[in-house]
């Protein structure tokens, strides 16, 4: 049966005190008294019953609003973690003076836009991009990977550090 808590309390308080009457009425009247103690444990087994009955309710209400709680506090910083992850990724665009990645072999002023547009804009980021996610990029845009696609991480790690002549010797090499 699902009571408020305002129903079970008032049922506890009235057995308490139809226990508390029943006792006073065999200590007032001791030759009746011996009738009247059954009732009166029986009475108070009975609030002291229904008292545990309520907390066991409120303490069952409140678990499950701790568990809504920590599930949406869970689903939150799940959120967040998402966000978070995303705007690592990405530098404003405001914020970064783009490379001219062309310097790159294989890299024509098309796939620098596609580049620019994924993200990409320095020499450093280009670096830290690996072949397969260049291949990803490129076929997202709907282009043709670029030959030579699995040496322009390394060709940009070296325009990365300013490396002009190991940039121009590693391409004749290639």
């Amino acid at each position: 049966m699902k009571l408020n808590q305002n129903a079970k309390e008032m049922m506890a308080t009235m057995a308490l005190v139809g226990a508390v009457v029943v006792a006073l009425n065999a200590a007032i009247a001791p030759e009746n008294g011996r009738d009247m103690v059954p009732w009166s444990l029986g009475l108070l087994a009975v609030a002291i019953l229904v008292w545990i009955w309520m907390r066991r309710d409120a303490m069952a209400e409140s678990s499950d609003d701790a568990v809504k709680a920590a599930e949406d506090a869970a689903d939150e910083a799940e959120a967040l973690a998402k966000r978070r992850e995303v705007r690592q990724d990405v530098q404003p665009v405001s914020s970064v003076e783009p490379d001219d990645l062309t310097k790159i072999k294989g890299i024509a002023a098309g796939y620098q836009r596609v580049l620019n547009d994924a993200g990409i804009r320095t020499y450093e980021a280009l670096a830290a991009t690996s072949a397969d996610e260049l291949r990803a990029i490129f076929s997202a845009a709907g282009r043709a990977a670029p030959v030579g696609l699995e040496t322009i991480p390394q060709q940009a790690e070296f325009a990365a550090m300013e490396d002009w002549d190991g940039l121009r010797e590693y391409q004749a090499s290639i």
